[in-house]
């Protein structure tokens, strides 16, 4: 019931923050805080930290796709079905919520980005993407890793590639930092969501 009650006060925080950020993008157009956060982060761009955030501005999306099928396959094929189907189902509720969304919103990205490429940035697809994959991976995986230190190496790498997915989309300037943020929410609630459904499911069987 504790863990239920968490899951219930996360996924109310994760909207909360989600419909904070969409309220102040819908009537203010953004927040000063983009214009801080992207300004700071364009100070760190040199042409060897160019050349690596372009190859992954330009296949990260392919990357995350082959992760998550890789690994909606591993849970499949090591009888894990019900994981499986959750990763898979969440994934791709947030590519459909993300499509949604943009086409409601339909945010102007920051400006020129490094990878020249183009559409609307709220939220960004790739932090939503993220957030499903790899905290979906903590949680599946996370009470199987008997080795303390292990589990937090693990828990440790997924947390970066979350962050590191995010930032890179700031980097090529392909998104502001509340795109990225609103991302993380979506993506957080909609699996949390997707758990609870099956977790209810499996409790009435």
């Amino acid at each position: 019931m504790e863990k239920e009650n968490s899951k219930l006060i996360l996924s109310f925080v994760c909207l909360a923050v989600f419909f904070f950020l969409l309220m102040g993008i819908v009537i203010s157009g953004g927040f000063q805080i983009d214009d801080l956060i992207n300004q700071k982060v364009s100070l760190l761009q040199n042409s060897w930290l160019d050349k690596v955030f372009i190859f992954l501005g330009t296949y990260f999306k392919r990357i995350l796709i082959g992760a998550s099928l890789i690994a909606i396959s591993v849970l499949y094929i090591g009888k894990r079905k019900k994981e499986s189907f959750i990763l898979a189902i969440s994934l791709f509720s947030g590519f459909i919520f993300e499509q949604i969304i943009k086409f409601i919103v339909q945010r102007p990205p920051p400006g020129i980005n490094l990878t020249r490429g183009v559409g609307y940035s709220f939220p960004s697809g790739h932090s939503i993407f993220a957030a499903i994959l790899f905290s979906s991976l903590i949680y599946f995986y996370k009470d199987r890793i008997k080795n303390s230190a292990l589990k937090v190496i693990f828990i440790s790498i997924n947390i970066l590639l979350i962050f590191f997915v995010g930032f890179s989309r700031i980097y090529i300037n392909k998104h502001w930092f509340t795109d990225v943020i609103g991302g993380y929410a979506a993506g957080f609630f909609i699996l949390i969501v997707v758990l609870w459904i099956f977790d209810l499911k499996g409790s009435r069987e």
